[in-house]
């Protein structure tokens, strides 16, 4: 065995410094590292307004050139617009009530003390050894501007740089803020980390990955069911992109880049990540400040009724309920469906039987059918309720009668039981008045 693996370091040494050309990322990888030497790094850097990063002590000549990565600094103004609102307005109050949206929070005092907010660029999405994060970029307020510091690699070697470079800014981070970052920024990194040996900066770094926040408050929106970053960009801040380099042309552009060291090939990409950035905090700031303000301050019924999944959450069940019955009032069927339905479940759980009936009942008023599988349930909820709590047997049986035209499957002989059983209950009731019908049972 140890004969094996020193043939296979042998072979390894051999060809490294000729590296083949082929179809796709690795191919991308192993071509030359980008700039030849130092003035042409250095070129390249100014190019992009940047700097180079040199490797730590103990790299020298050639090696150490090829071992650096570039580091690229922007300040967004406070005063400057990003969409409909100023980057003052990205800036995420200390008092913001971050818990309601990650609960882990609640036990973090100091969060509020160094916000970074991060994304990276990699060379492909499949996560395996030769795909790396080639542009890594991170963001924080400092004095009157939103500073924007990126990390790009230029060639292979560089990573390491890069990744040491990295932990030094992430490890003063008292909260990470991130787009999807729990399913992938993060642990990619954590993944390359470990692969070079290096600990993990962000390993006590609290985190708040802001897609599913974004999605409970904003993928039931009418003009858009879409939670992607650009997407909430259009809708939510009012910012449009013009000249954006889509996301699957970046790999290649980051190999053209490689293998001829022209910068104007991947500046697009530095300024796309640039913009994830800063929408990050633009919405990562909006969504905050309607917790804060509360649903009457939401510009649509989805926002209301996603707050108000927070606030139940929480246990802020008064509030809850205040968002989702302003929610209930909604135009759209599903929207409204789904508020006046929580509203109902959660007043139930209260024991507050009257009120949830009576939310119950503005589901199914002037309902079309076929009914939705919500209004279905709010039908057998209002005949449980006449059934067993106000006694009303003849609405009782409309409702259930109501529940079995709309029934299928087994469902059926649910209700079928139920009917049965009403009808042995009315029996027992001499003189039972017959209600006037509040739905038409056809």
């Amino acid at each position: 065995m140890r004969d094996l693996a020193s043939r296979l370091r042998a072979i390894v040494r051999e060809n490294r410094l000729e590296p083949t050309v082929e179809a796709g990322e690795t191919a991308g990888m192993a071509v030359s590292p980008g700039p030849a030497d130092r003035d042409a790094l250095a070129a390249v850097a100014a190019a992009l307004g940047g700097s180079i990063v040199p490797a730590m002590a103990g790299g020298a000549g050639h090696e150490e050139e090829h071992s650096a990565c570039l580091v690229v600094d922007r300040d967004y103004d406070c005063s400057r617009y990003h969409g409909r609102r100023p980057v003052e307005a990205c800036r995420v109050s200390p008092h913001a009530p971050v818990a309601l949206f990650e609960p882990r929070l609640a036990a973090v005092s100091d969060w509020a003390s160094r916000l970074v907010f991060f994304d990276i660029e990699t060379t492909g999405l499949s996560g395996g050894a030769g795909t790396v994060a080639f542009l890594v970029g991170c963001g924080w307020f400092e004095a009157d501007a939103f500073r924007v510091r990126q990390w790009l690699m230029t060639g292979p070697a560089g990573e390491t740089v890069l990744l040491d470079a990295l932990a030094r800014t992430l490890g003063r981070a008292s909260l990470l803020v991130t787009f999807n970052g729990r399913t992938f920024d993060v642990p990619f990194m954590e993944m390359r980390w470990a692969f070079h040996r290096q600990s993990n900066p962000v390993e006590e770094v609290p985190h708040l990955d802001m897609l599913p926040a974004a999605r409970r408050l904003w993928s039931r929106r009418e003009d858009d069911t879409s939670c992607s970053l650009t997407a909430l960009e259009r809708s939510v801040l009012g910012f449009h992109r013009v000249g954006d380099v889509p996301g699957f042309e970046i790999p290649a552009r980051y190999f053209q880049f490689l293998r001829t060291g022209d910068p104007a090939s991947i500046e697009a990409v530095l300024e796309h990540n640039r913009l994830d950035l800063v929408s990050t905090a633009a919405v990562t700031a909006h969504a905050l400040r309607l917790a804060e303000d509360g649903p009457q301050w939401c510009r649509e019924p989805s926002e209301q009724l996603g707050l108000g999944t927070f606030y139940e959450r929480q246990g802020d069940v008064e509030r809850a309920l205040d968002a989702y019955g302003l929610a209930g009032v909604a135009d759209d069927r599903d929207v409204r469906g789904r508020a006046l339905e929580r509203q109902a479940l959660l007043l139930r759980r209260q024991r507050r039987f009257d009120e949830a009936a009576a939310a119950w009942l503005r589901l199914v008023a002037g309902a079309r059918k076929p009914f939705s599988g919500i209004e279905r349930r709010a039908a057998e909820a209002l005949a449980i309720h006449h059934e067993h709590r106000a006694g009303d047997l003849g609405e009782a049986r409309r409702y259930a009668e109501v529940v079995k035209g709309q029934a299928s499957g087994r469902h059926v002989a649910s209700v079928e039981h139920r009917l049965n059983r009403i009808a042995r209950k009315q029996k027992k009731q001499k003189g039972d008045p017959q209600a006037a019908p509040l739905l038409d049972s056809d």
